[in-house]
C-alpha cells in the first residue's frame, strides 16, 4: 500500500492522507506536469473507466513501448518507422488474439 499525502494548497474532496495500492487512485492524485506522463494517466483513466481495472498494467505497457521507442529513437530510427512498426505489432497482435479467443 501507498500512502498518500497532499500537498501544500492541493485542492480535492479530502486533505487529509489516503491509503491505497490502486493505480488509478495513485495515478489521479499526484500532480503532473510533463506531457507524456500525462498521456500515461489519461490511459490509465481510460482504462479504469471502461474495465474498472488493469489501470498499472496499462501503464506498465505504455511505459515499455515508450521506453523501446526511446531507445530506437536514440540509434537514429526515424518516429515514422517507429510508429508504422508498432501499428504492424498491434495488428499482429490482434490477429493471435482473435485466432486465440473462443466463440
Amino acid at each position: 500500500d501507498k500512502i498518500l499525502q497532499p500537498m501544500p494548497g492541493q485542492e480535492g474532496p479530502t486533505k487529509s492522507a489516503t491509503v491505497t495500492n490502486d493505480g488509478a487512485t495513485i495515478l489521479k492524485s499526484v500532480w503532473i506536469d510533463n506531457p507524456a506522463a500525462k498521456i500515461l494517466v489519461d490511459i490509465s483513466k481510460t482504462q479504469d473507466q471502461e474495465c474498472g481495472d488493469g489501470t498499472t498494467s496499462v501503464v506498465v505497457i505504455a511505459g515499455a513501448l515508450l521506453g523501446a521507442a526511446d531507445k530506437l529513437l536514440n540509434k537514429g530510427i526515424h518516429p515514422q518507422t517507429i510508429t508504422e512498426a508498432f501499428l504492424m505489432a498491434d495488428e499482429k497482435a490482434n490477429e493471435i488474439m482473435t485466432e486465440m479467443s473462443i466463440p
